[in-house]
């Protein structure tokens, strides 16, 4: 099989996704100002996302080390972005929420999210849309049993 045609059109996929992106970014002005990591910025949509996710849920979903998670939260921390507790039935378990101003960072999230769909994605055929998500998770399945499969 000659994987080169392959090859383009995942390269201009990840082109394209690297494009909209940095279009995007101006749109969500505080992730500037914050001047965090990729790591970070990572932890904290996630967070945002799934809140009460746990240290080592995190750890799990970024395929990242436990202790690289938390080296990064400390940071986010001090930013008062995300705020560390001891769960008091059970002294072992971290929680985390969000600080005051890991709550402005979701505010603007929620709207930056809401203006893309609104600006842009409703220019688009909801239709073709479907399909896309479609094709997106025939190939996260592919990937998943890839990996479990490479890994037995």
């Amino acid at each position: 099989m000659n994987t080169e045609e392959y090859r383009k059109v995942f390269l201009k996929a990840i082109n394209s996704v690297e494009n909209i992106a940095a279009l995007l970014q101006p749109k969500l002005p505080i992730l500037g100002e914050l001047q965090l990591t990729s790591r970070q910025e990572s932890i904290m949509i996630l967070f945002i996302r799934h809140e009460g996710m746990t240290l080592g849920e995190m750890s799990e979903r970024l395929g990242i080390s436990k202790s690289a998670v938390t080296q990064a939260i400390n940071k986010l921390e001090k930013e008062d972005l995300l705020i560390r507790s001891i769960n008091e039935n059970n002294r072992r378990e971290v929680t985390m929420s969000l600080g005051g101003t890991g709550k402005k960072l979701k505010e603007q999230f929620e709207v930056f999210e809401a203006s893309i769909i609104e600006d842009y994605f409703t220019q688009l055929n909801l239709e073709d849309l479907k399909h896309g998500l479609e094709v997106v998770q025939q190939l996260e399945g592919i990937i998943k049993k890839g990996e479990m499969d490479g890994n037995e």
